[in-house]
């Protein structure tokens, strides 16, 4: 499904940072063709090597 990207977070790890082995991830806010909108966890590197940005769009299996 194609959804709208209202925003972009970065998850808040605290003071003791990314857990070893962990990847950074990200809440990504988003919009479907319906209007409803979702949360969902996606990884920093996901989000950077898809060029997603606040306005744009991505292609996601069902969430």
């Amino acid at each position: 499904m194609k959804y709208e990207i209202i925003n972009i977070f970065e998850e808040d790890y605290g003071c003791e940072g990314i857990p070893d082995n962990e990847e950074l991830m990200c809440i990504v806010a988003l919009r479907d063709e319906n209007g409803i909108e979702k949360h969902v966890s996606l990884s920093d590197s996901f989000i950077t090597e898809n060029d997603l940005k606040k306005g744009g769009f991505v292609l996601l299996e069902e969430v």
